[in-house]
């Protein structure tokens, strides 16, 4: 699946299982969708890097491998693998 796609599938995913999507205001992903996890939020960018760890390593990557691509957000860690374990089914 191209990165698009599954940004597109991640997003809509992740509005009907009731994750806040919301446009970011600031910095380099400003005008870009973002998902809120209440405590850290990921931006398009994110989930686009994020897809090549789950093409690379499935659902089963390690925390490591999660701050490596996105520093400072694991705890988001356990949303964006509820969301992307949620598209495989």
């Amino acid at each position: 699946m191209k990165d698009d796609e599954y940004l597109d599938m991640f997003f809509k995913t992740a509005k009907e299982m009731g994750y806040t999507i919301e446009t970011c205001k600031r910095g380099k992903a400003r005008g870009q969708l973002q998902i809120n996890f209440g405590n850290k939020k990921l931006h398009a960018n994110h989930i686009k890097k994020l897809h090549n760890l789950i093409e690379e390593k499935g659902i089963s990557f390690s925390y490591n491998d999660f701050e490596e691509i996105v520093p400072g957000r694991s705890c988001a860690v356990k949303g964006f693998r509820k969301i992307s374990q949620s598209m495989l089914h």
